[in-house]
């Protein structure tokens, strides 16, 4: 489909462009500190099973280093406890190792929008006028 009799000119089209990709990245951002908080909230649980199970904390401090974001896996040493436990760390580990893949691949499409739309959050203002997509636009037609 040609969407370009959608659009005045070609300045028009390129400006709603970049701030539909500017709503997106936002979007993205807020998805991912979200992200961030479930696992850091998931990371506690565990430790705090470890702790009653007489085990040294650990996963908090490995995920507590948002750079270096990777999955994560059953410690060795947790490898021959109770099996009820054992399962309920594994299940907090999947989620954990989700939310990390869903981090990495949300990350990788800010960078695409970013560099594909070439986003000037300081210019989004003047993008919205020439994208005419204020509530005037639609009000005087």
């Amino acid at each position: 489909m040609d969407n370009d009799i959608l659009f005045d000119s070609v300045e028009e089209k390129e400006a709603t462009e970049r701030v539909l990709a500017t709503v997106r990245v936002k979007t993205l951002s807020q998805e991912l500190d979200q992200l961030i908080s479930e696992i850091i909230k998931l990371s506690s649980k565990i430790d705090s099973i470890l702790e009653e199970n007489n085990f040294n904390p650990r996963y908090l401090e490995k995920l507590g280093v948002l750079e270096n974001l990777a999955p994560i896996y059953l410690d060795e040493d947790l490898k021959d406890i109770d099996f009820r436990v054992k399962e309920v760390i594994e299940d907090y580990i999947k989620r954990i190792n989700t939310r990390v893949n869903l981090i990495k691949n949300n990350e990788i499409l800010i960078d695409e929008l970013k560099e594909k739309y070439a986003i000037d959050e300081e210019k989004i203002v003047e993008d919205i006028n020439k994208a005419k997509l204020n509530i005037k636009d639609f009000l005087e037609q």
